[in-house]
């Protein structure tokens, strides 16, 4: 898990899967706020190690097909990458939306307005959570898995 974490941590984005209706998936580019470089005051926070089994969250707008796409189906997948090292991290698993208030701005950034204009307690801002069930990495010349048996 240490190197799955590492790999999390250094990865510039989060590439988030979502099914939509037709059960076809969609991949888009997420903040990665598991990056301690770029997001210190969430360190311990947007990921949570229990075991072999993480907890990741995540910022998106309410009103964007993604957060419409998990309320119909909660199943995703997170790719965290180092192209560079050929190194890469496929987290597969569940998401909820966080409705605790005081959480989510727990995790608020200023810079966000540019996203959420109304700042911490606009409607639109989100925070998801996803729980793993299946860690895949590729690393150190070799598959590792953590979770579920590789089906």
């Amino acid at each position: 898990m240490k190197d799955v974490i590492s790999i999390i941590e250094r990865s510039e984005a989060a590439y988030f899967a979502s099914v939509d209706e037709e059960g076809r998936p969609e991949i888009r580019a997420l903040l990665n706020l598991c990056n301690p470089k770029k997001y210190k005051s969430l360190i311990g926070k947007a990921l949570v190690q229990n075991g072999e089994k993480l907890e990741l969250y995540f910022t998106t707008n309410t009103s964007s097909k993604k957060v419409a796409r998990i309320r119909n189906n909660p199943n995703v997948a997170l790719y965290f990458c180092e192209p560079e090292k050929f190194r890469g991290i496929c987290v597969s698993g569940t998401v909820e939306e966080v409705t605790d208030q005081a959480l989510k701005e727990s995790f608020w950034q200023t810079g966000w307005r540019i996203y959420y204009h109304l700042g911490k307690t606009d409607p639109d801002y989100t925070v998801l959570k996803v729980t793993s069930t299946k860690i895949e990495g590729w690393y150190n010349l070799g598959k590792h898995i953590f979770g579920e048996a590789d089906g």
